[in-house]
Parts: C-alpha cells; structure tokens; sequence
C-alpha cells in the first residue's frame, strides 16, 4: 500500500508540474495549445538519451551518453524551449484561436510521425528505456529506498516550480499576460507587443512541460510514441479546468482531482469478460463528464483565479471594487520594454 502511495504522489507531483507549464499558456495568455505534450515528449527523450549511455543493436538512438541526470534535465529543458521558440515563432505571429491549436496539432503530429517513422533519432515506435534509479548511484540508495527518494525530489521540484510561477503571476509580466487573454486590442493600445508577450509565456510554459517530462522519463525509465496521446493533454487541461484557470493552487487542486483522484478510482472498476478496454473508456467518459459539468455549473473552478482590484476612492472602509487598471496600469509601465 505505501509503495502505491508513493507512487501516485509521484506521478501527480510530475503532472501538476506540467499544469503549470501548460496554465502559463492558456491560463494566463490564452493559447490553447495542443503542442504542449510534445515538449513533455521531447524533454523525456532527451533525457533518455543524455544518459542511459550508447545504443547496442538492434536499438538506435542519437547521442548516446552518460551525463549526471540533473545536467541532462536541464539540457533537456533548454531543448524542450528552443522548439517551443520555432513553433511559437511561426503559430503566434498572426495566429489566434482556433487556427493556433490547429497549428500546434498539426505540429506535435508531425513531431509524432517523425519520431516514430525515423527509427535512428529516438528508435522510432519502439521507443527507449534503460533509465534506471537515476542518482540512485551516487547516492548510494537501495531499491527500496530510491523511490521514496525520488518522491521527496519530484515534490521539491514541484515546490520550487510552484514559488517561482507564484511570483512570475504577480509580477508585471503575469499581469501584463492577463491582459492579453482579456482583451488583446485594449492591452495593444497601451503599448504592449503583443506577439512578444505571447511568444515568452509560450517558451517558459515548454520549458516547465519539458522538466515535467525529464522528471516523467526518471519515473517510468522509459518513453515511447505510445505517450503521445492527445489524451494526456486533455487531463491536463481538465485539471486546470477543474482547479480554476489560472490560478496556480487551483492547478496542483485540479491534479489532484483529475490525475490522482479520478484517475486512479476508475483503477479499481471491475473488469467485465473479453472487454479489457472498457475501464479506459470509461476513464475518459468521466473525464468528458466532469468537464461539461464544470464548464456548465462552475466554469471558474474549485479555486477561482484571484482578480486584481482597485480601492474605490470613495469607499473609507477599505471596500474594493473590481477594475481593470491594474492589469492595464502593469501592460502601460511595461509598455517600452
């Protein structure tokens, strides 16, 4: 029972840290990008290649080698925002709404296709593995121990994560942000560049996706094609739905709802004969529910995303009333940078 615990703790410490990568696009800018999978993708497969050492027949891979697991994360995160960098360029230039998530579909396909169809960069549909207990070397851990070690570092990372976006939300950027998915005509006249803002949330929302995919490829040892289902962007999406769009507590609420709630219960549903599909199925026919219920009765979320407010000069006892200015004021004094 505890090895279990740990590890659905571990697996929504990995995925609440691709919300958050994913709530700084849409939550914040209002993308909807259905590319996000794919840097969680690429950031497990370099991971994988940077360290489970050179390939031995019949397997190929690129590169091959034996770096520590921290500096192959990292480089691994940089590789997941350069490619953010070129998709972004070219989707958000003049692209908005529904034509920017067929853009990036169409570009997380392509990423899919040619990663299974040229079998020498990341041995194709077969995918790779060989990343066993990293660190656990260096640090001497035995098999039992390594997995409550790598828990305590999935959750540090996590926090880490969380404290720097927390502080990115209520800096003059995050709110400059806002301000674009409200209304991207009022935050242009005050000066700001739209395609500029929307191209830096879009590379550091990646890069936390590409850590959270590094982290992924740590839990399972192991990433194939197989994990690029669009399926796995939509519970990332219902988890922000369901926690509040936004709002970053409401993000790690909704994963723990969606990822390490419902996902798990439907787990334990009982098989019926010669149908071995029908608890996924229904996994995602609840998913579908709970989204439509949400979006119907509380579109929100279970954590609403807290609104910046003026004081009303008029109003002595400290009463607030909702405005506009403080995203517009945060887009004017940033307006020239």
């Amino acid at each position: 029972m505890i090895d279990y615990l740990v590890s659905v703790l571990t697996e929504g410490s990995i995925f609440a840290i691709m919300a958050l990568g994913l709530n700084i696009i849409w939550g914040w800018s209002g993308d909807f990008d259905l590319a996000f999978y794919g840097y969680v993708a690429l950031g497990a497969y370099m991971t994988l290649v940077l360290t489970i050492g050179p390939a031995t027949s019949p397997t190929t891979y690129i590169l091959g080698l034996t770096l520590p697991f921290p500096l192959a994360v990292a480089i691994a995160v940089v590789c997941s925002m350069l490619l953010a960098l070129v998709v972004g360029a070219i989707a958000l230039r003049h692209l908005r709404g529904i034509y920017f998530s067929i853009v990036t579909l169409g570009a997380v396909y392509v990423l899919y296709v040619f990663a299974g169809q040229f079998v020498p960069l990341f041995n194709g549909y077969n995918g790779l593995s060989g990343l066993f207990d990293p660190m656990g070397d260096v640090l001497g851990l035995d098999f039992s121990a390594y997995p409550f070690f790598y828990l305590g570092l999935c959750v540090a990372v996590l926090c880490v994560v969380l404290v720097l976006v927390t502080r990115l939300s209520g800096s003059r950027f995050g709110l400059a942000l806002r301000s674009l998915r409200e209304d991207e005509r009022a935050a242009a006249a005050f000066g700001r560049n739209i395609y500029a803002m929307k191209l830096k949330a879009y590379v550091i929302g990646a890069g936390i996706g590409g850590l959270g995919g590094a982290l992924f490829a740590g839990y399972l040892s192991a990433f194939n094609p197989s994990a690029w289902s669009p399926v796995e962007t939509i519970v990332l999406y219902a988890a922000i739905l369901v926690g509040g769009r936004g709002s970053n507590r409401g993000v790690i609420l909704g994963v723990a709802v969606m990822v390490m709630g419902l996902q798990e219960a439907t787990r334990y549903l009982p098989e019926i004969a010669n149908q071995p599909s029908f608890a996924p199925a229904f996994r995602l026919i609840l998913t579908g529910i709970v989204l439509v219920l949400f979006i119907r009765f509380r579109p929100q979320g279970l954590l609403p995303e807290h609104r910046m407010r003026d004081k009303d000069p008029a109003d002595t006892g400290g009463t607030s009333v909702a405005t506009g200015s403080a995203v517009a004021g945060a887009t004017l004094d940033t307006g020239a940078a």
